[in-house]
């Protein structure tokens, strides 16, 4: 009897044998990424792997963002993380833009964050378009600037403006408020062309002036 309940318990103790491990999707796409040669294949698998949204596909388009040797592949991770529009996703993308050298990718990045209704955002675009070394980029933060409708993001565009040492930036400027057609850019742009003194800005704000009263 005894050894019968010895026996019984030698069998409820015995841990039972491991189930072998299987692949999940994401590491299958995973691996079929890293093997891949061909740029077109590793789109497609990045699109997918966006799809799935579990841990380890994002911690692996992340890498192929920050990383990856073919800008046009860390750029369609860029656009897969830019899909979540948590704000989670938002600061990651901000970390992104600090860490990317690739002009080219900062573009792409700006134009993902412009989408995203978070105020970061604004003051992101803001510093970028006072003070970014970068000449595009800081056409680009303005452009994004003055997609935003109403008197308060004119002011803003002036006080950038008057803030501003370079020619180039301020003639963006005149352009994006001779687009707005409110009473405080056009104020602003009548006051560049009777009193700047920089002769080629008062050029361009006086052309701005003439189309719109065409």
């Amino acid at each position: 009897m005894i050894a019968h309940l010895m026996a019984g318990l030698l069998v409820l103790q015995t841990p039972a044998a491991p189930a072998q491990a299987v692949d999940s999707p994401t590491a299958t796409l995973i691996a079929l990424y890293d093997g891949a040669r061909d740029a077109d294949t590793k789109e497609t698998i990045i699109r997918h792997l966006g799809g799935r949204g579990d841990q380890a596909a994002v911690a692996k388009i992340i890498a192929i963002a920050r990383t990856d040797a073919d800008s046009e592949l860390r750029e369609a991770a860029i656009r897969s993380l830019a899909d979540d529009g948590s704000e989670a996703r938002t600061t990651l993308l901000l970390q992104l833009y600090e860490e990317q050298r690739d002009s080219d990718l900062k573009e792409t990045l700006l134009r993902h964050l412009a989408e995203r209704g978070d105020l970061r955002i604004t003051d992101k675009l803001i510093a970028i378009a006072k003070s970014d070394p970068d000449d595009d980029l800081r056409e680009t933060a303005l452009r994004h600037l003055a997609e935003t409708p109403g008197e308060a993001r004119t002011t803003l565009l002036i006080e950038i403006y008057d803030g501003s040492g370079s020619t180039d930036l301020k003639e963006t400027i005149i352009r994006h408020l001779g687009e707005r057609g409110d009473g405080k850019a056009s104020a602003k742009l009548l006051a560049i062309a009777k009193g700047d003194a920089d002769s080629d800005l008062r050029d361009a704000a006086i052309r701005q002036i003439a189309k719109d009263n065409r």
